[in-house]
């Protein structure tokens, strides 16, 4: 017959294991929970005073080796500045309606002169320019293929020409893996929107 003593031994015992074994699992998560560090940012120092209400979202310029990254990012960016109430967005037809209508190259940049008239044509305080610069999947094998993507964002008083912000964001899917796969980004689409979001979530 087992004394009580020793049932409570091996309860102990089992009890202490179990909490090793949780300890150890605690320790193996750890590294893997270690989020990205925030964007890049530059914020004027008196941005508030500069009562940013509406703006112009001119499509952005692609620098990455994927065709059509400039659309789908500048979409997403839209779709999550909208989202977040930050501020009234100028209809994208009528910003892509007056670049034609003035020649503009977005990827020979844009000047002060146009950034001025963008703001008395459209009615908008400031004007937000974008570079997709990465957009792409990395590796070689397809199921294993992480997604990338990088943008630089800049926002431009329209009436002064003044840089108000700029934000800057480099993210691969595996930047948010926790341990057994758990968080890992896998589309692109995807991560072009949770990096778009960081960089809005900088702007005040």
């Amino acid at each position: 017959m087992i004394s009580k003593n020793r049932k409570y031994n091996i309860q102990t015992l089992k009890y202490c294991s179990y909490c090793i074994a949780i300890f150890i699992l605690w320790l193996s998560f750890l590294p893997g929970c270690s989020f990205p560090p925030s964007p890049n940012k530059f914020l004027k120092n008196n941005f508030e005073e500069y009562k940013i209400k509406r703006v112009a979202v001119l499509p952005f310029y692609n620098r990455s080796t994927t065709m059509a990254a400039d659309g789908i990012v500048t979409k997403a960016f839209i779709g999550e500045l909208y989202d977040s109430g930050k501020f009234e967005i100028e209809f994208s037809g009528n910003v892509k309606k007056f670049i034609l209508r003035e020649r503009i190259i977005v990827r020979k940049g844009i000047g002060s002169d146009h950034i001025k008239l963008i703001g008395k044509r459209l009615n908008v305080d400031a004007v937000i320019i974008g570079c997709v610069k990465k957009y792409e999947s990395e590796g070689k094998k397809e199921t294993t293929r992480i997604p990338v993507s990088s943008v630089d964002v800049r926002m431009i008083h329209a009436d002064s020409c003044s840089i108000l912000w700029i934000g800057q964001n480099y993210r691969r899917g595996d930047d948010y893996e926790t341990i057994f796969g758990i968080g890992r980004i896998r589309f692109l689409a995807d991560l072009s929107r949770i990096v778009v979001k960081e960089l809005i979530d900088t702007i005040p």
